[in-house]
């Protein structure tokens, strides 16, 4: 079976466009840089990220998706992992319970937004966030810059047996397929869920 394990992960901000140093250039570009950047003095930069990356047998997920892929960039042009990105800790948890099957409740889903806002301002979001989570493809790579599930990323679907999780990354060439230990991979994600509600 393959070993999943949680690590930190910085995707490393680099230079993408030294030639474009105004707005007004970028507006005139032929064709906008890819990736998430913003426009300094030297150019268009791709910003520094921390997120929690996904091992599997001690490799990045995300080198193992773009070999799936065959891509020529990297996953982590435009997007990170879905754990430890936000700075609410509660986004986490939620994640990580779509992760072991469990149930979110309405309360749970509030606490995502802000404590001020009205119950006819929250509507909205909370149907977004439960359609969101009905969806059977589960989203582990997502925006860099906002994390909101519209914007894309890359999912898996989920499967269990008696002793394994199995999680499905499909696109039209194929499938990429991990096992995990059952115990093991419940051990991780609770584990997970101690260290956001209980933080050292």
């Amino acid at each position: 079976m393959d070993k999943l394990s949680l690590r930190k992960y910085r995707r490393q901000g680099s230079l993408v466009d030294n030639t474009i140093n105004s707005l007004k250039q970028l507006t005139k570009a032929d064709k906008t840089p890819k990736g998430n950047t913003s426009l300094t003095h030297k150019g268009l930069i791709k910003s520094d990220k921390e997120f929690l990356e996904f091992f599997i047998d001690d490799k990045p997920l995300s080198s193992l998706i773009d070999t799936f892929y065959k891509s020529k960039g990297s996953i982590l042009d435009s997007w990170i992992g879905v754990l430890g990105s936000s700075a609410n800790r509660k986004t986490d948890i939620i994640k990580v319970k779509q992760f072991l099957g469990k149930s979110i409740s309405d309360k749970e889903i509030r606490q995502l937004y802000p404590d001020n806002w009205t119950d006819d301002e929250f509507e909205w979001y909370l149907e977004k966030t439960r359609e969101e989570l009905s969806n059977p493809e589960i989203l582990i790579y997502c925006c860099a810059e906002c994390g909101d599930y519209d914007c894309g990323g890359i999912a898996i679907t989920i499967d269990k047996t008696d002793n394994s999780v199995i999680w499905t990354i499909s696109n039209s060439d194929g499938k990429l397929k991990f096992e995990f230990d059952k115990y093991l991979y419940f051990e991780l994600f609770n584990r997970h869920i101690q260290n956001c509600e209980y933080p050292k």
